[in-house]
């Protein structure tokens, strides 16, 4: 399932992009499934709370003060739990995507375990740099991001940033995001030389596939609009969470079966 170009961008770069992987009806039914969810639950509804949940979605607010908010989704950050359900659950389980997938965990059956579907409306910071598999104290490393493009991500609007061939070292110190009022949960890199960063530009429907130990980031959306994505994040089936792990880790953590070669 792999190409050879696709190979060799893995290995030395740590990750590659699947240009136009998503057709024009999955990015707006995700999108759709999303908005629906929110106007279902608005955040108007949820004072003083960074945190509410739509079901067995769990929806994070913006934690910077100067956001304008005239729909619901401009309060938003990041909604968690999208694959447990409609057609964030069918993208994430596509049984191409899932062969991908396989083919890079060495051949493995496939578990999703993790999704964010995220807003980064206008005048909303970046996300510093991180590595995912911090986050993810599991028994088994690495697991692997799929983050599909809603919209079109710019250099004005926060497109991600990586640090080609970062995958290839351990995971490093990471430390609170030193901006008052940053989001909850942000943490950043501050001991590593990132002067070979390259912006990743996509267009609705492309898919960034990417190594879990990849070093990545955000930039600031500048632009008069939101820049959207759906994130997934897979990893071997019958991968656990580690007993030490923080207990709050567990709350977006949901390991669905996603990819079984007999099927494939």
């Amino acid at each position: 399932m792999l190409t050879d170009a696709q190979k060799t961008e893995w290995d030395e770069k740590g990750y590659f992009i699947l240009k136009g992987f998503a057709d024009e009806t999955v990015v707006e039914d995700i999108d759709g499934q999303i908005a629906a969810a929110l106007r279902k639950d608005s955040p108007a509804d949820h004072p003083d709370t960074p945190f509410y949940a739509v079901g067995p979605l769990l929806v994070a607010l913006e934690s910077q003060e100067d956001m304008q908010v005239t729909k619901p989704e401009d309060a938003v950050s990041k909604i968690f739990n999208t694959h447990l359900e409609g057609p964030c659950e069918a993208f994430a389980c596509d049984q191409r995507l899932g062969a991908i997938v396989s083919a890079l965990l060495d051949g493995n059956d496939v578990d999703v375990f993790q999704s964010q579907f995220i807003y980064k409306n206008p005048s909303a910071w970046g996300q510093p740099w991180h590595q995912d598999s911090y986050y993810f104290r599991f028994d088994q490393q690495p697991q692997i991001g799929v983050w599909l493009a809603i919209s079109e991500a710019t250099l004005d609007n926060g497109c991600l940033a990586v640090l080609p061939g970062s995958h290839k070292g351990p995971i490093h110190a990471h430390h609170p995001d030193s901006r008052p009022n940053a989001n909850y949960g942000y943490l950043e890199i501050r001991d590593q030389n990132v002067d070979a960063a390259e912006p990743v530009l996509m267009q609705p429907g492309d898919v960034l596939i990417f190594h879990s130990f990849l070093m990545h980031r955000s930039y600031d959306n500048k632009s008069n609009g939101p820049r959207k994505a759906m994130v997934f994040h897979h990893g071997r089936a019958g991968t656990k969470v580690l007993a030490e792990a923080a207990a709050g880790s567990e709350a977006v953590t949901h390991f669905r079966p996603a990819y079984r070669k007999s099927v494939g």
